[in-house]
């Protein structure tokens, strides 16, 4: 073989080992860029950063009256009312959909005008938009709005038919809007937009004025147990025409409260059937996971006994608390207050006390007057002890309000009905 044909043979060689070497470089490339993009672990964190703007926009949604709530008042709801929930000033700009509102023929920042230029939702700043950078997790905006129907109408989620036999579902009369959550969650090159549908569900039905796992005793015949509905506004008068629970129920035996119920204390129990109006129970409401689910997002708990405890903010009527009383409470003076009142102990009742909503008693509950007129508007539900029993006496007042019961679906969080990943 020629020298000359023997470099020939070293230049191709030369020549197939660089193409060679670049399409190695070019392969590796490409599969970096791929992996930078789809890292299934950049992916994962960023969905999950999402997830986490998602619990606060829904946390901050479900209390009315609490610090930080972001939404409208109870019964106040604008069809284009919407928040942007950020982590800097001016980041829900990175909304693909930031600029719908400007089209959507309602007023979105209630500035009154419908459809003004630049019309987006306003921004608040989220819990954490005073952390430092790498404290954060990374949701850059988080967008909630109300769910609508096709006339741009709130869809309320609840018990439209007022019947607690059938379930609960969207319409336009009766419950909580159905609201739509959208957040973005960032990690390294990944985004991720995921958007749920939320809801209140409502609360379980409450059986009678009194609902009592144990047994009971009374004594006088000046006290009030009405399962008649009542309105929330003093002197609590019965609402017209709507329908009644009994005075009392025992998923038990009603029986053995019924014989303790004679003479002119019979007349004292009211509502559904005949006097005294007592009843079975078809529901045996689970009174412990009740207290322990309420207790987790109590605004008041109030560790061991408590005898006439400062009130403090125990709520009211337009301000509804849920308060959590970790032994036995005794109330003798002029207390007030609204919404829930947990008890893990026995309770005292009497006084001038008053409690609009409902009471949850683990123990024995004792409600007296003596001169006063302690008064329960709601429902109280007691689940007693082995050793013990409740007693209600002269001159106390317990009347159902299905109004007042209803208003405490305000202090229950909102949770994901349906989502989608984007």
């Amino acid at each position: 073989m020629s020298a000359r044909t023997g470099n020939i043979v070293v230049m191709v060689i030369l020549v197939l080992f660089l193409l060679t070497s670049l399409g190695i470089s070019y392969v590796a490339l490409t599969r970096s860029d791929k992996q930078r993009v789809d890292d299934p672990a950049s992916g994962t964190q960023a969905f999950e950063n999402a997830q986490a703007g998602l619990s606060e926009v829904l946390a901050r949604m479900s209390v009315p009256g609490r610090e930080q709530y972001i939404g409208q008042p109870p019964g106040s709801y604008s069809p284009g009312w919407g928040r942007y929930v950020v982590n800097q000033p001016g980041t829900s700009s990175l909304d693909p959909q930031h600029d719908v509102p400007a089209t959507d023929g309602l007023d979105n920042d209630g500035d009154g005008a419908v459809d003004e230029a630049g019309e987006h939702y306003p921004e608040t700043g989220s819990r954490q938009i005073s952390l430092a950078g790498l404290n954060r997790l990374d949701y850059p905006w988080v967008k909630v709005r109300y769910k609508l129907n096709a006339a741009n109408e709130v869809v309320l989620f609840g018990d439209d038919d007022d019947d607690p036999s059938t379930p609960p579902r969207e319409n336009l009369v009766r419950g909580v809007p159905k609201i739509i959550v959208t957040a973005a969650g960032s990690s390294g090159h990944d985004t991720r937009i995921v958007t749920v549908e939320a809801v209140k569900w409502p609360l379980p039905p409450v059986p009678a004025a009194v609902y009592s796992e144990g047994t009971m005793a009374f004594r006088g015949a000046g006290f009030q147990i009405d399962g008649r509905d009542h309105g929330i506004e003093s002197p609590w008068e019965p609402v017209a025409d709507a329908a009644s629970l009994p005075g009392i129920a025992s998923p038990n035996d009603p029986n053995a409260i019924s014989a303790q119920l004679i003479g002119p204390r019979a007349q004292r129990v009211k509502g559904s059937g005949a006097v005294p109006s007592v009843a079975s129970s078809s529901t045996n409401l689970d009174l412990q996971a009740m207290d322990e689910g309420w207790s987790r997002i109590a605004d008041v708990t109030l560790a061991g006994d408590q005898r006439d405890p400062p009130p403090g903010s125990w709520g009211s009527i337009e301000n509804l608390k849920i308060v959590n009383v970790e032994g036995d409470l005794s109330v003798s003076d002029s207390l007030s207050g609204a919404g829930v009142l947990l008890v893990r102990g026995n309770l005292d009742w009497g006084g001038q006390a008053r409690w609009s909503g409902m009471i949850i008693c683990l123990g024995d509950a004792t409600i007296h007057g003596g001169g006063a007129a302690p008064t329960i508007l709601g429902s109280l539900l007691i689940q007693g002890t082995l050793t013990g029993r409740s007693e209600v006496t002269e001159g106390t007042r317990i009347l159902y309000s299905s109004a007042m019961i209803r208003r405490l679906a305000a202090l229950t969080g909102y949770e994901v009905s349906s989502w989608i990943d984007q």
